[in-house]
């Protein structure tokens, strides 16, 4: 067991294992839903994350394998998902111990409506309301339920350029486990295809706590996509934090598959 002066060092990088625990590349949505009758499966092969706290010898390590979210379009405007992180691991070495922790990441469930759209300007929006089913195992999770909100918008700019932004809120379980805290996350993202089959974004994104206004992290980011035949995809990513409670660089993989 940590000593008192341990948990409380140890406060900040709970806080990251929470935020790493849902690592993924493009992390701003798009307001568009599968077309009917379409299945679209977007896997991260890998997730990685790295993180060493300001306190000598503390330091954060998450790998994500197979995290999964798997939309099925229902109508224009509606598509249902769910996703889970089949394999979730967490270490955390602080002072010579470590502690890690591995096993299923819990299930999402998401609605995506397209609310609104303008044809003459490429431009949509989308409601997402989402529930976290507290499935994990192995410790990796807070076996509590979680939702929310995430609300994307998008538009297209001559040039083969692709400006988003995304603002997400959700009711998040604290830290003493005695309830919940309210969290908001706004991101923006600028796309540019280059050729047929290279596009290149770019995206940043903030995150803040109801606890206080210090309760903040900022992450920037950048990543290709490469597509490899008509209905698949992959995508790398690589995130720095710019702050002290972000995760320091996470690396991602991804792969898009729609049949």
């Amino acid at each position: 067991m940590f000593t008192p002066l341990a948990r409380r060092a140890f406060l900040p990088v709970a806080i990251l294992a929470a935020v790493a625990s849902r690592l993924c590349a493009q992390v701003t949505e798009l307001p568009q839903t599968v077309a009917p009758g379409k299945v679209l499966v977007r896997m991260d092969g890998l997730s990685l994350g790295f993180d060493r706290s300001p306190v000598p010898g503390t330091n954060f390590t998450a790998l994500g394998l197979g995290s999964t979210v798997l939309s099925a379009g229902l109508t224009e405007s509606f598509d249902l998902q769910v996703g889970a992180t089949l394999f979730l691991r967490q270490t955390y070495d602080f002072g010579g111990r470590t502690d890690s922790r591995s096993g299923l990441g819990d299930l999402r469930f998401r609605v995506k409506w397209t609310c609104w759209r303008d044809a003459a300007l490429g431009a949509a929006l989308a409601l997402m309301p989402y529930v976290k089913v507290p499935s994990n195992t192995g410790g990796v999770g807070n076996k509590k339920l979680e939702g929310g909100l995430i609300v994307p918008w998008a538009m297209t700019i001559p040039g083969g350029v692709t400006a988003g932004a995304m603002f997400q809120w959700a009711e998040v379980r604290n830290d003493s486990d005695r309830g919940y805290d309210s969290q908001w996350k706004i991101t923006g993202a600028v796309q540019r295809r280059l050729t047929s089959v290279l596009s290149l974004y770019g995206e940043g994104i903030v995150t803040a706590l109801s606890t206080g206004i210090s309760n903040w992290t900022g992450t920037i980011g950048g990543g290709a996509l490469l597509r490899v035949t008509k209905s698949i995809e992959l995508d790398y990513e690589l995130q720095r934090g710019v702050n002290r409670r972000a995760t320091d660089w996470t690396h991602v993989f991804r792969g898009n598959w729609e049949w």
